[in-house]
């Protein structure tokens, strides 16, 4: 094989991969896996950890919204509450409607959290009292997770949770 030849072999290998690519990923760079996710709505807060950490306040796929670990910080991204177990709570659950105002839907429609929170036995009973106050007469399916630690030293509490924006009927 001569050196035209094989020049010729590699600059064909290498349009083949570069058709492939392609074809696979779209023409915009696009995977498969990225095209099935155009139609969800992210949404944040613009706080500077959602960025630099790479992920969103809520996600709706489809008729679920699926929200992320809601903290006790304020509007600027802030820490709120040190030391104050119930505080954190509160500032928690209003950050949690903060989300379920973007995507316009009422507490009635959460259909599961997740409390993960520092000290649990300390904090089981106020947990729970706050989130009978948060959901009313509305029962979700719920865990309550004790945990060592949290992203900010004085954080206590994280909550979760998964909506349905069209219930069933």
């Amino acid at each position: 094989m001569t050196n035209s030849r094989r020049r010729f072999g590699i600059g064909a290998v290498v349009a083949a991969i570069a058709a492939t690519t392609i074809a696979v990923t779209g023409p915009q760079g696009a995977s498969a896996q990225d095209l099935g996710r155009r139609g969800w709505d992210h949404f944040g807060f613009g706080v500077p950890w959602e960025e630099s950490y790479g992920y969103s306040q809520g996600i709706r796929a489809g008729d679920t919204i699926y929200i992320s670990g809601q903290v006790s910080h304020d509007a600027a991204g802030n820490f709120v509450g040190a030391g104050n177990f119930e505080l954190q709570v509160r500032t928690a659950f209003d950050n949690l409607d903060k989300v379920l105002a973007h995507y316009k839907v009422p507490r009635s429609q959460i259909i599961s959290m997740k409390i993960f929170t520092k000290d649990l036995r300390q904090n089981f009973d106020t947990a729970a009292r706050l989130h009978k106050e948060y959901v009313g007469n509305h029962r979700t399916t719920d865990t309550i997770v004790g945990v060592s630690d949290m992203s900010v030293p004085e954080q206590l509490v994280e909550i979760e949770a998964i909506v349905q924006v069209s219930p069933r009927s």
